[in-house]
């Protein structure tokens, strides 16, 4: 009866080894996989970062299509007086472009310069667009 007990023992010894190393190989696992979700949370942070980034981008480029689309280039002709002032234009008092809504206004309505996207420098815009253009960027 003693080598019974030895060899259940032994038997018991045997399985308690081989429950060690599947245990080791399941905390291995277990920690492979928080490294990877770990890094897949990063990812998805990075993803929507780059989201977030790319909708203020579709923003910009939406409200510079519409302001491109309601604003018209006029002509030198079509213009006797500034659109702001409304002083009339003369040798003195020159015509200048908003580059930004097409219209035609005096040096004094139109002393600023702002970032476009048509353009890498600073272009001449009238006071109303320089207004709107500075709420739109403080709101970014």
């Amino acid at each position: 009866m003693h080598r019974e007990e030895i060899a259940k023992l032994r038997a018991e010894t045997t399985q308690v080894a081989e429950m060690k190393s599947a245990l080791r190989q399941l905390k291995r696992e277990n920690d492979d996989l928080k490294r990877s979700c770990s890094e897949q949370e990063r990812a998805l942070v990075e993803l929507g970062d780059h989201l977030s980034r790319s909708k203020v981008k579709a923003e910009e480029l939406k409200h510079t299509v519409e302001v491109a689309k309601d604003n018209k280039w006029m002509a030198d002709n079509e213009a006797v007086n500034c659109q702001q002032c409304k002083k009339n234009f003369s040798v003195a008092r020159r015509r200048h472009h908003c580059r930004n809504c097409g219209g035609i206004f005096c040096h004094q309505c139109s002393d600023n310069t702002m970032p476009l996207p048509s353009s890498s420098r600073p272009l001449r815009v009238c006071d109303g667009c320089s207004e709107s253009l500075l709420t739109r960027s403080l709101k970014e």
